[in-house]
């Protein structure tokens, strides 16, 4: 059996979420008691700190079976603040970079290299467009069927009609997904061509405090993990952490374990214009300080299950990320099935959300279990077996 973990430092960066650093916190101390439940054993965290006005939030978690404890620090970097503003009321100007946005998206090649990778993701993104142009036939259909009637203006009339329903249908009947996938393009556009206000600057901090725990060291084991569009940040912040520690890896045992959860790094990298992500990919992929894994679900539409994101965006073979699929129906009871299903959303946030049931991929025993992220992906078959019901490990 590997040698376990005593200490462990994670620095998470999450998804694009309308989610402020609180109520991320308090996400996370919710899902933090579910998981003592499903591996019965407790998990007592501090209340969070933050710190770099803002930017990062810490907490401390002691994680206790009758044979094995680790403590883990957990550190939030935090970027919803730069994009909470998308989650507002619209107005032209932001309907304007929407329309700029998939327009580039469509003309640079990027929709359609995403549609050949995963035609779920695809249809996805493109749901506001099949959205208006079903309106928009509607709209025909009706200006044809009032003009044999010889209603006055019926062209004009049927479009006003069409953009009523159109505002009916968002407002009431999917007020949710289809503001956020044209949110999403701005964010996806400005990551793009690094448009986007304060990202640099923001970047820096996250840098910075990769560094220091680097330098600090006292760890076992420092994961970074990624979820969605913080995976594209991920290999960014890392790569130039490395850059700033050329003396680091020199020592036997330095080393950095990256995680990356329902990647939407293929969304920005196979851009022709993506030179943000490009050769930080690169370099991250051939370092031999860096252990990367990516965990994929079939079921998740909101990412690309199958692909691996360094041999697409550079056309060639490559080993790293190690791909691992896992299957959300094993990691929940049959009562949250249920829950699940009401939206994509919830399916791409297991990611990083504690299971009802075991299973040899949970996020918190990432965190707070006792194995390295290397021996859960080389040997999955033992991350169930070599727990007793009570929480203790079978230590031969």
């Amino acid at each position: 059996m590997a040698e376990l973990v005593k200490r462990r430092c994670v620095i998470s960066i999450g998804d694009y979420e309308p989610i402020d650093i609180e109520q991320q916190f308090a996400n996370f101390q919710r899902e933090l008691q579910r998981f003592g439940q499903t591996w019965n054993i407790t998990a007592r965290p501090s209340p969070f700190k933050v710190e770099a006005d803002g930017a990062i939030a810490v907490c401390q978690i002691e994680t206790e079976a009758p044979n094995w404890s680790v403590h883990t620090e957990f550190r939030l970097l935090n970027w919803s603040d730069i994009f909470e503003k998308d989650f507002r009321r619209w107005g032209f100007i932001r309907i304007w970079r929407a329309i700029k946005a998939i327009t580039d998206f469509a003309t640079s090649g990027t929709c359609w290299r995403s549609f050949r990778l995963n035609w779920r993701f695809g249809l996805f993104f493109f749901y506001p467009v099949i959205i208006v142009l079903f309106f928009a036939i509607a709209a025909l259909w009706l200006a044809t069927l009032l003009g044999n009637l010889a209603v006055p203006f019926a062209l004009s009339v049927s479009f006003a009609i069409a953009a009523v329903l159109l505002v009916i249908f968002v407002k009431r009947v999917d007020p949710l997904a289809l503001p956020r996938i044209i949110s999403m393009w701005i964010i996806l556009y400005d990551l793009v061509h690094q448009k986007r206000a304060g990202l640099a600057e923001r970047l820096g901090v996250f840098t910075q405090d990769i560094v220091e725990k680097l330098e600090a060291g006292g760890f076992d084991e420092i994961v970074i993990v990624g979820h969605g569009l913080g995976a594209v940040i991920q290999p960014i912040i890392v790569d130039r952490a490395l850059w700033a520690l050329p003396k680091f890896g020199k020592d036997i045992g330095q080393s950095i374990s990256l995680l990356s959860l329902g990647s939407l790094l293929l969304a920005v990298g196979l851009h022709p214009e993506a030179a943000l992500v490009v050769g930080p990919v690169s370099r991250i992929a051939r370092d031999r300080m860096i252990y990367w894994v990516e965990y994929q679900a079939r079921t998740d539409v909101i990412g690309f299950p199958g692909s691996n994101p360094v041999t697409e965006i550079f056309d060639q073979h490559h080993n790293t990320p190690v791909l691992q699929d896992i299957k959300f129906k094993e990691m929940i009871d049959t009562g949250a099935k249920r829950q699940f299903r009401e939206s994509v959303y919830q399916k791409h946030r297991q990611f990083v959300q504690a299971n009802s049931k075991k299973y040899f991929y949970d996020f918190f025993m990432v965190c707070c279990g006792p194995f390295t992220l290397s021996t859960r992906v080389e040997h999955p078959e033992l991350m169930i077996e070599t727990f007793y019901p009570d929480g203790r490990l079978i230590i031969d």
